[in-house]
């Protein structure tokens, strides 16, 4: 069992392929500052499929297509392979989301 305990930050990486041997699979997690936007520019796109799970605050994820999804304490998604996205936080408290690549088999 490997446990990689960490305080939040800006965006941390707790499993990818250097320290862990399944490598279809990577964990981590961002906190978003109010008024933060991920990425700066252009749209976030992955060969495998996110999903993530808003810990505390609201994050927004906009996807290529424009629609606006909420995310509230408690709420999950998933953002399909290759799908553009954008995260944001329009609060006033850091959104603290943990997410998690998983490669298709």
């Amino acid at each position: 069992m490997i446990i990689k305990p960490t305080l939040p930050q800006e965006m941390t990486i707790f499993f990818d392929t250097e320290n862990q041997p399944n490598d279809k699979v990577q964990m981590g997690l961002i906190v978003l500052q109010p008024g933060e936007k991920r990425p700066l520019e252009g749209f976030a796109r992955h060969e495998q499929d996110e999903y993530s799970y808003v810990v505390s605050g609201k994050a927004h994820t906009i996807l290529e297509d424009g629609q606006d999804l909420v995310g509230k304490p408690g709420d999950a998604q998933l953002i399909e392979a290759g799908e553009g996205h954008i995260n944001y936080n329009d609060g006033d408290e850091p959104a603290v989301v943990v997410w998690m690549l998983v490669e298709r088999t």
